[in-house]
């Protein structure tokens, strides 16, 4: 595929294309969000409180929230720039989400207080997989739901060249128009996620993967 090394991209989306990604978040939100009610189900129950990490510009927990009465969600995101945008996203769409301002390495919530946390196409930005998910393992509740789905880097190469092609086909005049590259060159094969899991010796998570995408869930089987 693109990279056998990882190539880090950084945490932050580069400023000049804060717009860009923005926009392209927002127009991906409405499947993205009919993806997550479709695996999650029941999970987003009223009352549920979820806490969507790496939300850039929300898009997806405001569509989540619009769709689930009664779903308390939470936008994490390290990019003040980003959550800049959330907050005009979030004032247009009229729906209610808390935005907070943190690093995924340390989510500013008490141990077993979220019932689902979810993380889309963020975790080719963090430096570990480990991190992330015992944080995550430590602010769910017991029989909490984790659901990430991020591209893989070892996608096959006709996936990589197709996806390419139409992103740079749609973005050429924006300084976001390599973005799909950079994301996939930075992102983490299904093998190295399960490696990180096993070391850290988190119970009860599981890795798939199709064609393009590297998946970590816990507790599905009760979200259905």
């Amino acid at each position: 595929m693109a990279a056998r090394v990882r190539v880090p991209e950084g945490r932050e989306v580069d400023a000049g294309a804060l717009d860009l990604f923005a926009r392209a978040a927002a127009l991906g939100a409405p499947m993205a969000a009919f993806r997550v009610r479709r695996i999650l189900g029941g999970a987003l129950r009223p009352g549920a409180r979820l806490l969507d990490v790496g939300t850039g510009p929300g898009t997806i927990p405001l569509r989540l929230a619009r769709a689930c009465p009664g779903l308390a969600a939470v936008g994490l995101d390290v990019s003040l720039g980003m959550l800049g945008r959330a907050r005009r996203f979030r004032r247009r769409a009229g729906a209610a989400l808390d935005l907070v301002a943190a690093d995924a390495a340390r989510l500013p919530f008490r141990d077993g207080t979220l019932d689902v946390v979810i993380s889309l196409f963020a975790l080719h930005h963090l430096d570990r997989v480990d991190t992330l998910l015992a944080e995550a393992d430590r602010v769910l509740r017991p029989g909490g739901v984790f659901l990430l789905i991020d591209f893989r880097r070892d996608m096959p190469g006709v996936c990589f060249r197709l996806a390419d092609a139409a992103w740079r086909a749609a973005f050429w005049w924006g300084p976001g128009r390599s973005g799909f590259a950079d994301s996939v060159r930075s992102a983490w094969t299904p093998g190295e996620a399960a490696e990180a899991i096993a070391a850290a010796e988190l119970e009860g998570y599981e890795v798939h993967a199709n064609s393009m995408e590297l998946w970590i869930h816990r507790n599905l089987g009760g979200a259905r």
